[in-house]
């Protein structure tokens, strides 16, 4: 497993799958810095990609955060989105997130076990 940390951010690369574990509050700038990342590992990779947001100790996204993460969220080559853990602020920034991108492969899940699961159906 590659992985890579901005701030306190972090992200890590296993087979198709893009794990971001989110431990800071995220302004636009770390927005783009982690995306891409992402961006740059999708690019190699090829494939289906898979991404999994881990929100456990996520506070904070701004507004710009939000816009570039609609952004990220929308290439063609992402398969499906899980993102787990987060409070309710987190959990319904979150959910705005996702009505922007318009995909409908973005779900919510309790655990990481259930998030990743769904990615074998």
């Amino acid at each position: 497993m590659n992985s890579k940390t901005t701030n306190e951010n972090s992200i890590s690369f296993e087979n198709n799958t893009i794990k971001y574990t989110i431990s800071t509050p995220v302004d636009e700038e770390e927005a783009k810095r982690l995306n891409g990342i992402g961006s740059e590992y999708i690019d190699k990779k090829g494939g289906i990609i898979y991404i999994l947001i881990d929100l456990k100790k996520s506070t904070q996204f701004s507004s710009g955060a939000r816009k570039e993460w609609v952004k990220f969220l929308q290439n063609p080559k992402i398969n499906k989105v899980a993102i787990f853990g987060g409070n309710v602020f987190v959990r319904t920034l979150a959910s705005f997130v996702i009505a922007a991108s318009k995909s409908k492969n973005i779900k919510f899940f309790t655990t990481e076990e259930e998030a990743t699961s769904w990615f074998a159906d």
